[in-house]
């Protein structure tokens, strides 16, 4: 017998389809070019930068790679899509080093711990402390380009069906809200779900089900608000 249908199939949930949940959003006319790259030697942070076009991100995914997300418009993406290799590598490395803007000349970690400034005068220049992401050296996918989009469904759940993650809302990819948004819904339902089977519930009742929906829509509320702070 089913107690419980999670529906974590992505932006184009079928489950979501099935369920009848119909989904809210509009179209951010910007695209993202996303590709996996290599570098000279290993990244251990993640970097973003914020470009007059949209942000460029980089997120290391062990040894010497990285995934990058680049937003930009889809002129620019269709371009930088069918552009050389050499030419996208220059691009993502001006990108990610000057960000269209004048770089400082010292770095973060030179001769200093990386704890140092706690120590130091607060009048010292932050632009002490810029640190200049490693260098990408090769492509190691194809580049894909990706509209943005947000789509939020108009309920989590519904009888017996709990939507999580992308088949819930998908945001603007700017900070990584998305898969934070993610893991949350994981964590939040894994721990309704927990609750439920201590109590003896049976977990797919209407009253667990509206519980998932006002903690997830409270924190993608709270996702929302945030993200009207940060700059555009």
């Amino acid at each position: 017998m089913l107690v419980l249908k999670v529906g974590a199939d992505g932006g184009k949930s079928h489950v979501r389809e099935l369920a009848g949940i119909k989904t809210t959003g509009w179209n951010y006319s910007q695209n993202a070019i996303i590709c996996t790259v290599e570098h000279a030697s290993e990244n251990v942070c993640a970097w973003q930068r914020f470009l007059p076009t949209g942000p460029i991100a980089l997120l290391p995914i062990g040894d010497k790679f990285s995934n990058i997300v680049w937003t930009m418009s889809p002129a620019e993406s269709n371009s930088r899509k069918s552009i050389t290799e050499e030419e996208f590598l220059k691009d993502v490395n001006y990108a990610l080093d000057y960000g269209y803007g004048p770089r400082p000349t010292s770095g973060l970690l030179g001769t200093r711990d990386m704890f140092s400034w706690f120590k130091m005068d607060a009048t010292i220049s932050t632009n002490e402390f810029f640190e200049i992401p490693p260098k990408v050296i090769k492509l190691a996918s194809e580049r894909m380009v990706f509209p943005l989009t947000l789509r939020h469904a108009n309920s989590y759940a519904s009888k017996r069906v709990v939507l999580i993650g992308d088949a819930a809302h998908t945001v603007h990819p700017l900070a990584g809200q998305g898969v934070n948004l993610g893991f949350g819904d994981a964590f939040s339902l894994s721990r309704i779900i927990a609750e439920g089977i201590a109590l003896g519930t049976d977990i797919g009742e209407v009253c667990y089900v509206i519980c998932v929906h006002c903690v997830f829509l409270g924190r993608m509320i709270n996702c929302w608000l945030e993200s009207k702070r940060l700059p555009s």
